[in-house]
């Protein structure tokens, strides 16, 4: 199983309403999506998935290349949070391709 890329950090501090977005490798092409799962204090951060590209994004990349999938998290309240991403096809039941997995703490402001 691989980790998706050194750029993703394995540990955030975030500032009650700062948002942080980072981009995962994509695999669409061949049916890969990334997924999260939350421990801890899920109600301290909002996730958001942005998938596929802009058009300018999109210009000059090749026919049928797979696009970065990016994930906007979002502090809502105070409290730590283990965020676990992981990289596989929805109708397989085989261990993900990659997985990563963020600590996140949110202090009290």
């Amino acid at each position: 199983m691989a980790d998706p890329s050194g750029d993703l950090p394995t540990q955030l501090s975030l500032g009650v309403g700062d948002r942080r977005e980072l981009k995962l490798p994509g695999l669409g092409t061949a049916g890969y999506r990334w997924g999260h799962a939350v421990d801890g204090d899920a109600d301290a951060v909002q996730l958001e998935w942005q998938r596929g590209v802009s058009a300018d994004e999109a210009r000059g990349l090749p026919m049928g290349a797979s696009v970065p999938e990016r994930l906007a998290i979002t502090a809502t309240a105070p409290g730590h949070v283990t965020v676990r991403l992981t990289q596989q096809r929805p109708w397989e039941r085989v261990p993900p391709r990659a997985e990563h997995t963020i600590q996140i703490d949110i202090p009290p402001p």
